[in-house]
């Protein structure tokens, strides 16, 4: 676990900080993000969190879509990870949080992703010593010491926060890029096009694969990014070299 913590050292970062505590978050490529699963504890998912974003978002002009979403964490982390569920989901991205705290640092594994529609935040507790009596698969309730379920809820809403500045950032600041993606599980479409950064549901499969074409027809093409895994092991290589 500390030889994967100390190669990603050197990485870019996104960083926030609330009070005396510090939250920092680092890409990791695919095989990172393999090796800490392994050694880490999932964090139960927190649905009523997503329904009040929703619901306070409702007003938002400047709420985020997929479209948005996914350019924000792609300026942020480099392309998506290939480490989800193309049928359901179209994007994700592994990153590291350290929270740094007066009485020590925690470190937590976080995957950013799609899921039918709507973006989620999944967390795993890293241990930073040997497996053995725990069972990696079980579903626990958050560490309340050291990382509780409201401070999680606090820093999910600051980071959305963050990502809606960023992407307006990216906006004003740099042309639009025409692209497309699609979750086919339910019938989305979102991307750019003149513009316009859009998400669309269809009501059936024959008027989605319609808009597919469409947008094709106009050379509106779908994402096809490079692994983030061939960038992330040259930076690694680097780091080595020194």
């Amino acid at each position: 676990m500390k030889q994967v913590v100390q190669q990603i050292r050197e990485r870019h970062k996104v960083e926030l900080q609330s009070n005396n505590t510090k939250y920092q978050l680092w890409r990791l490529d695919d095989s990172e993000y393999s090796k800490l699963r392994q050694n880490s504890l999932p964090i139960k998912d927190d649905y009523m969190f997503y329904i009040q974003l929703c619901l306070s978002e409702c007003e938002n002009k400047d709420k985020l879509n997929l479209a948005k979403s996914f350019i924000a964490l792609t300026w942020l982390f480099g392309d998506s990870s290939d480490l989800y569920d193309d049928w359901k989901g179209s994007f994700s991205f592994p990153v590291l949080l350290v929270v740094e705290k007066e009485v020590g640092n925690f470190f937590y594994l976080m995957q950013i992703y799609d899921h039918r529609g709507s973006v989620q935040f999944s967390l795993y507790r890293i241990l930073e010593n040997e497996v053995n009596g725990f069972d990696t698969q079980i579903v626990r309730e958050p560490f309340e010491l050291e990382f509780s379920r409201q401070e999680i809820r606090y820093v999910l809403s600051y980071f959305y926060g963050y990502l809606i500045g960023y992407f307006q950032s990216i906006r004003r600041m740099y042309p639009s890029l025409s692209f497309l993606k699609k979750v086919d599980s339910n019938l989305i479409l979102y991307g750019c096009k003149d513009d316009n950064y859009f998400e669309e549901q269809y009501d059936s499969e024959s008027r989605y694969e319609s808009a597919i074409k469409d947008f094709e027809s106009v050379e509106v093409n779908i994402w096809k990014p490079q692994s983030i895994n061939t960038t992330l092991q040259s930076i690694i290589i680097e780091i080595v070299e020194k």
